[in-house]
C-alpha cells in the first residue's frame, strides 16, 4: 500500500487530464451529429487518457502517460490548427495543447532530475 501522493507535477497533469477529457466525453456523447464511428474513436481517446491518468496516479506508466499526452497533442492539436475551424476553436485547442504539453514536460523534467 502506498503511503504518499504522487509528486505535484504528476498530480497537476492528472487533474488537468481529468478536467479536459471528462469534459470532452460529455461533449462527444451530447453531439447528435457524429456518426457511430466518430463517437467511438473520440470516446476511445478519452478512455486512453483516463486510463493512463489512473495508472500514473498509482505511480505506474508515467512515462507512457507523458509521451501519449505530448504525441497526441502535437499530432491532433497541430492537425486542428491547419484545418478549417473558427479562430475561437483554434484558440481554445491551442491553449489546451500548450497547457497539456507544458504539464507533461514538467512531469518529465521533475522525474528525471
Amino acid at each position: 500500500m502506498r503511503d504518499r501522493l504522487p509528486p505535484l507535477p504528476v498530480l497537476t497533469l492528472i487533474g488537468w487530464t481529468l478536467l479536459v477529457w471528462v469534459s470532452r466525453a460529455r461533449t462527444v456523447v451530447g453531439n447528435g451529429d457524429l456518426s457511430t464511428w466518430g463517437t467511438s474513436w473520440r470516446i476511445g481517446v478519452v478512455v486512453v487518457f483516463l486510463a493512463l491518468a489512473s495508472l500514473a496516479a498509482r505511480d505506474r506508466m508515467i512515462g507512457l502517460f507523458v509521451a501519449w499526452t505530448i504525441v497526441y497533442w502535437v499530432v491532433r492539436g497541430g492537425g486542428l490548427l491547419i484545418t478549417e475551424h473558427s479562430i475561437g476553436f483554434k484558440a481554445i485547442h491551442t491553449v489546451l495543447m500548450v497547457v497539456s504539453i507544458g504539464l507533461a514536460m514538467w512531469v518529465w523534467r521533475s522525474r528525471n532530475r
